[in-house]
């Protein structure tokens, strides 16, 4: 068994298993406005299959667990890709909405084993400073992939519909099962009673019971829900108010992804350092850019500079803030596989909320994000307070 998990080609292969669940979930958001006026309902409803498919993320967390353990890394990986191809079938076949609702739940239930076995594995074969380089050196696909997948999509959208983007993911799922074939099986053994319903239930508390787990875990679901705020709300604000077109939208929103990339690089030049100062930093870094766009919005002065700039620095501390929480955050569970699970599990969660809030109150609304923006800074403060005081 190969333990050598962050060079080439295992480590590109790791990427592209982590940001599964990422390029699913957020290629086809230039297509929302044409899913929107396909369908005939607002663009708020058509984007509520971002969240519909965050819910799936989230719960699609806890199950993969227990079958990495039964069955090994591999085996998961492919039930969940096999479960992911069947709901993007479904989505490129929709005759309706609610249909269309449907297939991104199962998709993203599927895809939604990528980062939690691909976590699992970096558990398995690192611990400590070595864990910490090691996602530092996966979140750096956090960087490129949201701005890849909405680039695509943009000018897939353009040339083929918001059909042609679930086809090009159909396509890419079946290539990602392919290429995890080359990862090794980390697992150093495989657990008889792991799917003992009897068992798994008290597992799982005794994580969510742990409040190192939680908070750390907490504290990376604000970070995420940021970022996927943003992802829900931009083809909105891009196309409806700031006349972009989907290609277009889909080139600027690179921007924030160079600042994402630019963290991810930070985090791993830090991953030696104290991980609880490099929370605080990443959010020092976040709340500079954060009051700059929330001032230029309110003065309504909304426009690619002020939307797109101040989000790529912001994007930069988060994901310094994610990368060092979670890295922390498994360092001290002995279940790396349940652990990791329920860390997800908060993290997506968290993410979920925050974007069904966002378009309870309307995603077009200007003043939305820097409202998010405000509360979620205040309670990642608050969350990394509380853990200083627990440690």
């Amino acid at each position: 068994m190969s333990s050598d998990l962050i060079k080439f080609p295992k480590i590109v292969i790791l990427l592209l298993l982590f940001t599964f669940a990422t390029f699913l979930g957020v290629l086809f958001t230039p297509a929302i406005p044409e899913i929107a006026g396909d369908f005939n309902i607002s663009t708020a409803m058509a984007g509520s299959t971002m969240s519909v498919f965050l819910i799936g993320y989230a719960i699609g967390q806890l199950p993969y667990g227990p079958l990495a353990n039964r069955f090994g890394r591999k085996k998961a990986i492919t039930i969940g890709v096999v479960i992911a191809l069947i709901g993007t079938v479904m989505a490129f076949f929709a005759q309706s909405f609610w249909v269309l609702l449907l297939a991104r739940f199962i998709q993203a239930i599927g895809s939604s084993v990528g980062l939690k076995v691909g976590f699992t594995m970096i558990g398995d074969m690192h611990a400590g400073e070595s864990a910490a380089k090691a996602l530092a050196t996966l979140s750096l696909a956090f960087g490129f992939m949201p701005g890849l997948a909405t680039a695509i999509g943009g000018f897939v959208t353009v040339m083929a519909g918001w059909r042609g983007c679930f086809l090009v993911l159909v396509i890419y799922t079946v290539v990602l099962w392919l290429l995890c074939q080359v990862l090794p099986e980390t697992a150093k053994e495989l657990h008889k009673d792991a799917l003992d319903l009897n068992k798994i239930g008290p597992n799982y508390m005794r994580q969510f019971k742990d409040p190192f787990v939680v908070l750390h875990a907490f504290l990376t679901g604000l970070s995420t829900a940021v970022i996927y705020i943003f992802t829900t709300i931009a083809p909105s604000i891009s196309i409806e108010r700031i006349g972009l077109t989907p290609d277009q939208f889909g080139l600027w929103a690179m921007v924030p992804s160079l600042g994402m990339l630019a963290g991810g690089v930070v985090a791993r030049r830090l991953s030696k350092q104290n991980p609880r100062i490099n929370m605080l930093s990443g959010m020092l870094l976040t709340l500079i850019p954060a009051a700059i766009l929330s001032l230029l919005f309110a003065k309504s002065i909304v426009n690619v500079w002020t939307l797109f700039i101040p989000t790529s620095f912001m994007f930069m501390g988060l994901l310094l803030v994610w990368s060092s929480a979670l890295s922390h955050g498994l360092s001290e569970t002995k279940d790396k596989s349940n652990g990791s699970a329920v860390m997800q599990f908060i993290n997506v969660g968290t993410a979920t909320v925050g974007v069904f809030l966002a378009e309870v109150v309307s995603p077009t609304t200007t003043m939305l994000f820097p409202a998010a923006l405000g509360i979620i800074l205040i309670l990642m403060f608050a969350t990394w307070l509380r853990l200083k005081a627990h440690h």
